[in-house]
């Protein structure tokens, strides 16, 4: 996460004479408000991920200067104070949206950043701050980057095994099951960057995050990840790792593998070990299950370094007073037969860019209701 950084010696000063002596209280301090209705002034404001327009109220017996201070992006702008009412004033602040951002390597689009609203007046050695926030803080963010395998996604030439990971690699934590049935091996495999779930052969498979111990502190989870299902039939390995891209069909297809071009698309995400998923809270719903995995075109000129683009998904678990969340709460990633069979058609699911974000009803802005249920992400 980025660090925020404010000019400290301003602010001490400014700080140190918003009194004029040790026990006597200054009485033109400045205060700032998030409506006329607030009777308590705030130090603190969140501004919706989509950015906008925020209005602040301030009450301050002289007049003072609006500034804005950030880490660098230059995400906020105020506007100049504007007189409204007998030592009453309102000031705006305009936010960009977080899909504006600039990121920077290892950063997910909502994580936190940060910004401070200056409210001064320097010949009086007068001033107040208020910290600005937008986004949420990140628990668990992988990229998978460390992962080698095929860059293509329909050939396998240095696909590997979840069990046959290197060091690094397994070092991420994240398992799966061993289903019964299928040959005692997990259906996970590397590929350049991202994830495979589901065999060539039609069976299924599984990938779960590993404990994420700040989870504990936690009673609202936003889950993001790409996901795209398999489109067309896999291509023949080629040993010196160049791997064309063919026109799909049966000249393509590997021997032994399920030769029905449209993968099911089908991809079950899980909690289990504490926690809800939020839009079946109410029946205390661990899963949901999305039938709508996209395909990804082959035809694109920027093949395939675009198979995930618009293929974000959300996913919002909360956790209750009877289920709370805790260090054992994982999120599993389910696709194809889970009972070890082989299926009639495949189920490969790709996955990359998974990241767990902790979310403050009271504090952050509550997303759920904007995206209105987990899927698709539309909100960014």
């Amino acid at each position: 996460m980025r660090k925020f950084f404010i000019f400290i010696p301003l602010l001490l000063s400014l700080a140190a004479c918003d009194k004029t002596s040790e026990n006597s209280e200054r009485k033109d301090i400045i205060h700032v408000y998030d409506s006329l209705e607030s009777e308590l002034p705030i130090e603190r404001s969140w501004i919706g991920v989509r950015g906008g327009i925020t209005t602040y109220y301030i009450r301050s017996k002289v007049p003072f200067k609006a500034s804005w201070q950030d880490s660098g992006d230059h995400w906020g702008s105020v506007s100049a104070p504007q007189k409204i009412g007998d030592g009453l004033w309102k000031v705006e602040l305009t936010a960009k949206p977080l899909s504006d951002r600039t990121p920077v390597k290892g950063e997910p689009l909502y994580s936190r950043r940060y910004g401070v609203i200056l409210l001064t007046d320097p010949s009086r050695f007068l001033g107040t701050y208020l910290k600005v926030e937008q986004g949420m803080l990140v628990r668990r963010y992988d990229d998978f980057s460390v992962l080698t395998g095929s860059d293509e996604p329909n050939a396998t030439f240095g696909d590997v095994l979840i069990k046959n990971w290197t060091a690094s690699q397994s070092g991420l934590g994240y398992t799966s099951t061993l289903l019964e049935g299928s040959d005692s091996t997990a259906w996970v495999y590397s590929k350049n960057g991202y994830v495979k779930l589901g065999s060539d052969d039609g069976y299924g498979a599984d990938f779960i995050t590993p404990a994420i111990p700040a989870l504990q502190n936690d009673t609202l989870l936003v889950v993001a990840f790409n996901a795209v299902r398999q489109t067309g039939d896999v291509l023949p390995d080629f040993n010196g790792g160049t791997e064309p891209i063919t026109p799909m069909g049966g000249a393509g297809l590997r021997a032994g593998a399920v030769s029905d071009p449209v993968d099911e698309g089908k991809l079950t995400v899980r909690v289990e070990g504490g926690g809800f998923i939020r839009d079946f809270i109410s029946e205390n719903g661990t899963r949901i299950t999305f039938d709508d995995i996209p395909t990804y075109d082959r035809s694109s000129t920027a093949y395939p370094a675009d198979i995930f683009k618009g293929t974000r998904y959300l996913v919002f678990i909360k956790g209750t007073d009877e289920n709370p969340l805790t260090v054992k709460t994982r999120i599993h990633f389910e696709t194809g037969d889970m009972t070890g069979q082989r299926g009639s058609t495949c189920s490969r699911i790709f996955l990359d860019d998974i990241c767990i974000y902790s979310a403050s009803v009271t504090f952050d802005e509550d997303i759920f209701p904007t995206a209105g249920r987990s899927g698709l992400d539309t909100v960014l």
